[in-house]
């Protein structure tokens, strides 16, 4: 079974949803089941819906809360392969 390949240490794109700034950088500092904890530029507020991605790999979550050192999100969705999801550029078109 496929699963999120992240690991400590690592830096992802990190953006919060539905404010209009761009992708910033966030290091994960620690992966607990379907918890993650982050240091970023600034922690979001709680209750705040996150993007995640590294790897060809994207998380969706939620911001649980804010520590001093990061803050922890919940994982809501998991795309293992982005590379997948190019059904555009292989000729498929909305109608």
């Amino acid at each position: 079974m496929r699963q999120l390949n992240w690991k400590p240490e690592q830096v992802v794109a990190f953006s919060v949803l539905g404010n209009g700034v761009s992708a910033a950088s966030a290091r994960i500092l620690e992966l607990s089941g379907k918890r993650l904890r982050l240091a970023g530029p600034d922690a979001p507020h709680a209750g705040a819906a996150v993007r995640l991605e590294a790897d060809g790999q994207l998380v969706l979550g939620e911001v649980l809360h804010a520590e001093p050192e990061g803050f922890w999100i919940e994982i809501r969705h998991v795309v293992l392969d982005t590379a997948a999801l190019s059904w555009r550029k292989q000729g498929w078109q909305l109608r």
